[in-house]
């Protein structure tokens, strides 16, 4: 292998525009970010004496599926830790939004949410970027980049404002914590002393009743004309679905509105492309029906390599999430993420990893392979940066992104997949030059990405790759 040949590829890359017509919905909001040390923890200790350390020693973070409790907390936060997990879990008790604020000082207040991410990327990148949120306060508003619009009706006709204009002072404001710890950091939860293998993060959520994952009746009227204002649409926030949502609509009843206002999106514009990002639901017991309900519209899908575990266990794919378990590597995502990929019936399913990126894609497909390895690439380089500096990347600082190099991991990654692949395919061999192979009925993309050490932020960094590789395919199949 070349690795010359992939720096190369980079560099190419790193030159790429996004010239595409972006929308981003629904879920935005605050992020309070906080990094979790060794200091911070003892001073916790120190400062709240009616912590329950016993709890938290005995608890595990699987037993838990909403926080009602500051132990519960600690006890996701010394699980995730000590395993270098990211994890989304929701809070129930909001009383405990005094303690947090008490307690963890000096948190830093970012744009969160997926939507609210991505639509700041893209406009960063120079993008044509809206964003429809359901709740849009003038705090959160601020937080959006200058140039992000969103449609609004007025005079019952269609528009497109600044975030800035179209703010309403009655909304409310959702507000996430988001935990990041780096890698190495050795912390004590009580007299349990834990040590991170890698740099992640927890986000505990809040769910304002307001925040309903969906177009208002307003806007719904008008999304053929929306939709034919744009060329790709980022689709999240359905995981907040519920037996039953906070307007009174069931689970079934809201799942059947989401259907028919993407099909409406595309009723003026049969080229739109959507992608939906994974986050896990708080109702397990409905993800299976949600997904598949969404994908019957959505047919680009992103998710990383522990979430796909989970959803290849909802499936009963057992076989595939144990050899992903058991050995984590770019092969056993690949049959993993082929199984959803066939399941769902998707065009496109990409599993994002630290160090290398897998993909299944559906033939025939709108653009090239080479187009989609570029793609790819452009993204870890957008992703490096944003992780080396935080905030969102500007296309002039992409010349920075092309002169790191691309991770050792994802060159092993790629040489063993390889190696694997060559009894099932006569040219597996070409993996190691191009990144991709051609099958039956489908392709497979393998890429190595960037890995930056200590990063800045790590919030957001799945759904920056993801939209940031659509986004960019979006250019040659626009």
């Amino acid at each position: 292998m070349d690795r010359n040949v992939w720096h190369e590829y980079l560099r190419q890359a790193c030159q790429r525009k996004i010239g595409a017509r972006v929308l981003a919905a629904f879920n935005t909001n605050i992020d309070a970010i906080v990094h979790i040390t060794a200091e911070l923890m003892e001073d916790l200790k120190a400062a709240d004496k009616t912590i329950e350390w016993k709890e938290v020693a005995k608890g595990t973070a699987e037993d838990i599926a909403a926080v009602t409790s500051k132990e519960e907390l600690l006890v996701i936060l010394k699980d995730c830790l000590s395993e270098g997990k990211s994890f989304h879990i929701v809070l129930e008790n909001l009383s405990l939004l005094d303690w947090l604020d008490e307690y963890f000082t000096g948190a830093r207040e970012n744009m969160g949410g997926q939507a609210g991410i991505i639509a700041n990327q893209m406009a960063t990148l120079g993008a044509e970027s809206a964003v429809y949120t359901p709740l849009l306060s003038p705090k959160q508003a601020r937080l959006f980049v200058d140039s992000v619009t969103t449609p609004v009706v007025d005079g019952g006709k269609l528009q497109i404002q600044p975030v800035s204009q179209a703010a309403r002072s009655d909304d409310e404001t959702k507000i996430n914590w988001i935990f990041e710890y780096a890698k190495g950091e050795t912390v004590a939860f009580g007299s349990e002393v834990v040590t991170t293998p890698r740099a992640n993060r927890v986000i505990l959520a809040t769910r304002p009743k307001g925040s309903i994952m969906s177009f208002d009746e307003t806007i719904a009227q008008h999304l053929p004309a929306l939709g034919e204002s744009i060329d790709v649409a980022f689709m999240a926030g359905y995981h907040y679905a519920e037996p039953v949502c906070s307007d009174g609509r069931s689970f079934e009843e809201f799942m059947d509105d989401s259907v028919k206002q993407l099909h409406a999106l595309k009723q003026e514009n049969p080229d739109l492309v959507m992608h939906f990002e994974y986050v896990p639901m708080k109702w397990p017991e409905l993800e299976p029906k949600m997904l598949q309900t969404i994908c019957q519209e959505i047919k680009s899908f992103g998710i990383n390599e522990n979430e796909i575990k989970r959803v290849l266990r909802e499936y009963g794919y057992e076989a595939e999430m144990e050899a992903i378990d058991e050995d984590e590597r770019a092969y056993s995502l690949y049959k993993g993420a082929l199984k959803l990929f066939r399941h769902m019936q998707l065009d496109r399913i990409h599993v994002h990893n630290l160090g290398y990126y897998v993909l299944v894609l559906k033939k025939p497909y709108p653009v090239s392979m080479m187009n989609v390895r570029q793609a790819c690439l452009f993204a870890s380089a957008v992703n490096a940066v944003k992780a080396k500096h935080g905030g969102y990347v500007k296309p002039e600082q992409l010349g920075e992104a092309s002169q790191l190099p691309l991770s050792d991991v994802g060159f092993k990654e790629l040489a063993g997949i390889a190696k694997e692949l060559e009894g099932e395919h006569p040219e597996a061999a070409k993996l190691l030059e191009r990144g991709y192979l051609e099958f039956e009925d489908h392709y497979l993309v393998v890429t190595p990405a960037h890995i930056v050490a200590n990063p800045v932020s790590t919030v957001g960094m799945g759904d920056t790759i993801s939209s940031a590789s659509y986004a960019a395919e979006v250019i040659e199949g626009s």
